[in-house]
């Protein structure tokens, strides 16, 4: 029993777990379906405005589909860094963090769109070693910082972040970094690691400014806890706002576009009762170490007949969600006091903020998990002080608990690694339905005007899925005159006319009749073809 216990409090299991954890980071990386915010990221890095990308494409002129990958390749379009800064400095991005880092990575990685995902994997790497020095700093132990970063490592939510092309997982390593910084402010109290403080509060507010959440915790820490560094934190933390405020003078100058980009989180349908938001963050609790379970799909069937896995997955994560309630229970009776006001303010904060966001706006933010990823760590670590002092004390049951908890999160980033797109429901089956069928024909004509919901990045979506070189596409304007004049048959098997406006649509049919109708294939969206004769 001693020996079982002298190796339980060993790195050597943990290093193993974060061995995985890494590992399963590169697997399949290209597999899932590039889906609209990362082709904006690709955008957003080449300084091009969203509103001004489908300017860079000729109206009423067919280009071979590679024409379109080109222009997703950035290389190839030998854009300057210079050009792109210029083109980011005009934009209204609440998180231009990111996309200098990028500008960077794909002139020396590569431009494919998975190299964009690489530099998720990338970060991840960079946080292990900076999660271990502030969970060793934060609790006085190696062993709790080998077991946080494992936890972290195949943490299933923050694997899906890792593999993919934004800005979460940069967001998260900041903030990991600003957290290490400010204890190590709390305990040394010099200038240097002030400053250090100041920049990094800059950096995490320039990756998102909800990072002013995290910023005013630490305040309220230092309030509660460290009177005595009142000053010199007001001073370090009014620093580093200095250094955020220009994009902060841009974003209120530019204050309506702002609001309106952010109009989609709000549920305009009906009113959300106040438990809505409260149910939201439980599925994102017990996301963070187990994601079996595909809630949007569960949601968006209309019966109750769920199959078994779905019932099994959601009684092993209500397991997992009162393991997370118990970890805070013991913060709260177990835990000494500096300890437990630093855990609870870089949690509760957060959640009680978009919690009442939600209600305020009639929002659903607290149901779009990736933004709640700022508190993350924070669940981790009051996981992982929970169960390293469990496992210290001898107790070999918390350490089956610590080892199914990992066992669950490998294989839930199994899952995720098997899947063609992200947990959102059936309806991204579609891009890949329509890339499928473009992709099996001979030699398929598509005509456009990228009218479809978010226009040419939803349009991107699917012709980045297709596999075939043999694409071409006419962008057409909604009033396009003669299409038969301007398209030689002979050379087309098929032609489709796909996320095509109304107007471009009616046009169309007046000018083909019945030739043009309706394309009836289950699994794919409202594609209309017009049928072609050989002899045309």
């Amino acid at each position: 029993m001693k020996t079982i216990r002298q190796f339980l409090i060993q790195p050597y299991l943990y290093f193993f777990i974060i061995l995985i954890g890494i590992s399963f980071k590169f697997y399949r990386l290209d597999y899932k379906l590039f889906w609209i915010d990362e082709i904006s990221t690709i955008q957003h890095t080449s300084g091009i405005l969203d509103k001004d990308y489908a300017a860079l494409i000729p109206i009423n002129e067919v280009k071979n589909i590679g024409f379109y990958y080109d222009l997703y390749h950035l290389k190839k379009q030998q854009y300057t860094i210079t050009s792109e800064l210029k083109g980011l400095f005009s934009s209204t991005q609440l998180n231009p963090l990111h996309y200098p880092f990028l500008m960077v990575w794909y002139q020396v990685i590569g431009d494919d769109p998975v190299d964009y995902r690489l530099f998720g994997v990338f970060i991840f790497i960079l946080t292990l070693p900076f999660l271990f020095l502030l969970s060793r700093s934060l609790f006085n132990s190696k062993f709790a910082g080998w077991m946080a970063v494992s936890l972290y490592s195949v943490s299933p939510f923050v694997h899906l972040f890792a593999q993919e092309a934004r800005y979460y997982i940069l967001w998260s390593f900041i903030l990991i970094v600003l957290h290490y910084l400010f204890l190590e402010c709390i305990q040394r109290n010099n200038f240097k690691w002030w400053s250090a403080y100041a920049f990094a509060a800059a950096l995490s507010l320039y990756a998102s400014p909800v990072s002013s959440i995290i910023i005013f915790s630490h305040f309220l820490f230092v309030l509660l806890t460290k009177k005595d560094l009142k000053k010199a934190c007001t001073i370090s933390m009014l620093f580093g706002f200095i250094l955020y405020l220009p994009w902060a003078l841009s974003l209120y100058l530019n204050l309506d576009k702002v609001i309106s980009a952010l109009s989609w989180h709000a549920n305009n349908q009906q009113q959300i009762a106040f438990w809505f938001p409260l149910l939201g963050q439980c599925f994102y609790l017990f996301s963070i170490f187990s994601s079996k379970l595909d809630i949007f799909y569960v949601f968006d069937q209309m019966s109750s007949d769920f199959p078994p896995e779905a019932v099994n997955a959601f009684i092993l994560n209500c397991i997992v969600l009162t393991l997370i309630v118990m970890a805070f229970v013991f913060l709260l009776r177990k835990t000494k006091k500096e300890t437990k006001y630093f855990l609870l303010l870089i949690v509760l904060p957060g959640l009680v903020f978009f919690y009442f966001l939600d209600l305020a706006r009639n929002g659903m933010t607290s149901w779009w998990w990736r933004y709640l990823i700022f508190t993350t760590t924070g669940i981790i670590l009051v996981m992982t002080n929970f169960l390293y002092k469990k496992i210290e004390d001898g107790s070999l049951f918390y350490s089956f608990i610590y080892i199914a908890l990992a066992v669950i999160g490998i294989s839930s980033m199994l899952s995720i690694s098997e899947t063609r797109h992200w947990f959102l429901g059936k309806k991204m089956d579609y891009y890949i339905e329509d890339a499928r069928l473009f992709s099996n024909a001979q030699k398929p004509l598509l005509i456009t005007d990228y009218a479809f919901n978010y226009g040419m990045v939803n349009f991107m979506v699917v012709m980045l899925e297709c596999h075939s070189e043999n694409i071409d596409i006419l962008r057409a304007s909604p009033d396009i005159d003669n299409v038969e004049k301007m398209i030689n048959y002979k050379d087309y098997s098929d032609i489709y006319v796909f996320h095509a406006s109304n107007e471009l649509i009616e046009n169309l049919k007046s000018q083909y009749g019945e030739k043009m109708d309706s394309l009836n294939v289950e699994g794919i969206s409202s594609i209309l073809k017009i049928n072609i004769n050989n002899d045309h």
